[in-house]
């Protein structure tokens, strides 16, 4: 969809991008959702695309692709941005322009594209990148509540010698209701398993250049107006937390990086904040079941990333302190046999119809607002008034928990150091939120660095304390020798390790209890 934001001619792209297995697409391309709603059979068209950018990728880095795309005899050059723009978590800009080769013509760019990406490609030494042969079944669906241009694609992205098969189906709106995407994505859900991707074809071709794991991606603030009201900023916030999980999905199942696991982690646990909140402020019975679905998503991974931060941060620095030792090869390769057990069950949990299915139902109704369904009069007139108060309420709230929970710090046992570091993050994913609607960054910046610090610092004793639970994990009377021995120095190095840690601790809740809070009461 091609629409005027705020007077401007900033194009916007709304779609919904669907990855389905190859063995399922001819049935789900002829579904009874699209049968029903379809023009006529469509036209089938081979298209050739090719993704341009500098060999540092210029363009990429800062947040742009270049496409020129030949269909028949035409081709058409076409710049997007990477970031969402309108249409809530699946639009970003798009602009179009017919030339007259497969090679990018600067000079016939629109004139409203952004200053931004007419600085980044300037003076650019700019070559062919990926390309991707896909044949395309384009159809249009006239549904009551929407005009919808559906593409079914099958092909391959080709980035030099390394190949990669491409199984889609592409719901762009044309023109009306965002949440028909959504909703046709879920009765295609009811058929066979399709999995809501933001991966572009350009991502996943810089990365098969690279030869590289898909990238993970760290958590944005909603970017929301000064005044915004409640029930935009409850779309807002939700749907970023969304997009940061949807994000990260490719990484966590590839599983080659770390943080992919960790960042949807931390995606769903922002989820569970806000819609915790949405519940709390609205008695939404939904938001508390999708609550509920995040949880279960989020505790899926729980292995996978303890074993990741057993074998990548706790054991290397020992071994590398401990050189003479032997034994810390065994330790690993057994943590190793864990950790590949642990994300068997983190893609299982990923590639369930219920985990399938959240992110399309949870996008559905950020769009319809979902929220508001039977809530009471009064909830209502809420909704509309300005964030900004309910968002000092709820920092205040859960900021007295902390401190509750903190109480006699000294004297808190390991459980009621892990209830209290829970709260120490529900703050921190709050204050990410909330904070910039209630107060500026400079006036919070003391408060931030000693909320960080302090998570920080939990976390870290935290991972000593799950170090013990691991290590009894994989503790079997008939290992080896070395190996016992390497779990001996692993354990009196962390109890070593505790002692630093707790003087630290008790620092850093000094200096996070004695902090003035940012926000207005």
């Amino acid at each position: 969809m091609r629409s005027a934001n705020d007077g401007k001619k900033a194009s916007v792209e709304v779609e919904l991008k669907l990855l389905v297995k190859p063995k399922d697409l001819a049935a789900l391309a002829s579904a009874p959702v699209i049968e029903r709603y379809a023009r006529n059979g469509g036209t089938v068209r081979n298209l050739r695309s090719v993704y341009f950018d500098t060999p540092e990728r210029r363009l990429w880095n800062a947040g742009w692709t270049l496409r020129v795309r030949k269909s028949g005899s035409r081709h058409v050059m076409t710049v997007k941005s990477l970031g969402s723009a309108g249409g809530g978590m699946i639009g970003r800009g798009e602009w179009e322009v017919p030339v007259r080769t497969m090679e990018p013509d600067l000079a016939a760019l629109p004139e409203d594209v952004p200053e931004a990406f007419r600085k980044a490609v300037e003076g650019a030494d700019l070559a062919s990148v990926v390309n991707t042969q896909v044949k395309r079944r384009a159809r249009k669906l006239d549904l009551p509540d929407a005009c919808i241009e559906l593409a079914v694609d099958t092909g391959e992205v080709v980035a030099g010698e390394r190949r990669e098969v491409l199984s889609e189906i592409e719901l762009e709106l044309v023109s009306g209701r965002v949440g028909t995407l959504y909703d046709i994505g879920l009765e295609l859900l009811d058929l066979a398993p399709v999995e809501m991707s933001l991966y572009s074809k350009a991502a996943r071709g810089f990365d098969l250049t690279l030869d590289r794991p898909p990238g993970f991606k760290k958590p944005s603030s909603a970017d929301l107006p000064p005044r915004v009201g409640l029930d935009e900023a409850f779309a807002g916030m939700l749907g970023t937390a969304l997009r940061h999980f949807v994000e990260n999905r490719p990484s966590a199942l590839d599983g080659r990086h770390p943080e992919g696991v960790h960042q949807v982690r931390v995606a769903l646990r922002r989820l569970r904040s806000i819609l915790n909140i949405v519940h709390k402020s609205t008695g939404s019975t939904e938001a508390a079941s999708f609550g509920q679905d995040a949880k279960w998503i989020a505790g899926a991974q729980g292995d996978a990333r303890n074993w990741d931060v057993f074998i990548g941060e706790t054991v290397p620095p020992i071994a590398t302190g401990c050189p003479d030792v032997e034994g810390f090869d065994l330790l690993l390769r057994h943590a190793g046999d864990e950790r590949t057990r642990g994300y068997d069950t983190s893609r299982a949990a990923l590639g369930d119809m219920r985990a399938l299915r959240f992110p399309l139902a949870l996008g559905r109704w950020i769009e319809a607002r979902g929220w508001r369904t039977d809530a009471a009069a009064d909830v209502l007139e809420r909704l509309g008034h300005p964030a900004s108060g309910y968002a000092s309420s709820v920092l205040d709230r859960q900021f007295r928990k902390v401190l509750k929970r903190g109480r006699k710090f000294s004297k808190l046992k390991p459980e009621e150091r892990h209830e209290l570091r829970l709260a120490v993050k529900k703050l921190r994913y709050l204050t990410d939120f909330l904070l910039p609607l209630c107060t500026k960054s400079k006036k919070a910046a003391p408060f931030m660095k000693a909320l960080s610090r302090l998570q920080d610092g939990l976390g870290r004793y935290n991972d000593m304390a799950t170090t013990d639970l691991l290590l009894g994990k994989i503790t079997m009377q008939d290992r080896p020798a070395a190996f016992h021995r390497a779990c001996g120095i692993v354990h009196g190095w962390q109890a070593r390790d505790l002692t630093i840690v707790e003087d630290e601790l008790r620092a850093r809740w000094k200096e996070f209890s004695g902090q003035k809070v940012p926000w207005t009461h």
